[in-house]
């Protein structure tokens, strides 16, 4: 009895150990595919982000340049690619300042859905501040939100350069034009 005990332990033992290998080998596998893939047709990825941005901070014209990031990270033997969004932002005429993605956290806007938002942080003359851009799930090419400057939500609209808008008159013709 102790013998067939011991042996089935031991086989239950060796198939949870290739389970186990197996689910790690598919979670960084399926990262990468993932990363690019979308499950619904809303879905923002992080490629949505990168390129050039022409942005309102609070009445200041500012130019937002995101690049998408790899990065490779390896517990033991298993490895897995991570992606992020930095670049960086100018106020019209002023010096660049570094952009780096964040980690949604406390005083953000809480949403069960996150994929549409892109926490960042950028380092201005009075160090780093944090911002919250949310892509428009109908409209890839704009996103708004906000910078927080001592404790104060300051509005940023931005819309990718080069975009094409469309205005829709009260009549319901459409018209489209290139952003400038």
């Amino acid at each position: 009895m102790k013998k067939t005990t011991a042996l089935w332990l031991w086989a239950l033992s060796g198939i949870g150990a290739v389970a186990v290998c197996l689910s790690f080998g598919q979670e960084s596998q399926g990262a990468e595919s993932t990363t690019y893939g979308r499950r619904n047709p809303t879905d923002v990825i992080l490629p949505d982000w990168q390129g050039n941005w022409d942005c309102n901070l609070d009445g200041r014209q500012t130019e937002l340049d995101l690049q998408l990031l790899a990065d490779t990270l390896c517990q033991g033997n298993i490895c897995q690619n991570v992606f992020k969004i930095a670049g960086r932002m100018s106020y019209q005429g002023g010096s660049n300042m570094p952009v780096e993605q964040r980690e949604i956290g406390q005083g953000d806007l809480p949403s069960s859905r996150q994929d549409h938002l892109l926490p960042l942080r950028f380092n201005s003359n009075e160090g780093w501040l944090q911002m919250l851009l949310m892509m428009h799930t109908g409209n890839r090419e704009s996103a708004s939100g906000y910078v927080n400057w001592n404790g104060i939500p300051f509005g940023i609209q931005c819309r990718k350069a080069g975009a094409v808008s469309l205005k829709i008159s009260l009549a319901g013709n459409t018209k489209a034009e290139t952003a400038n």
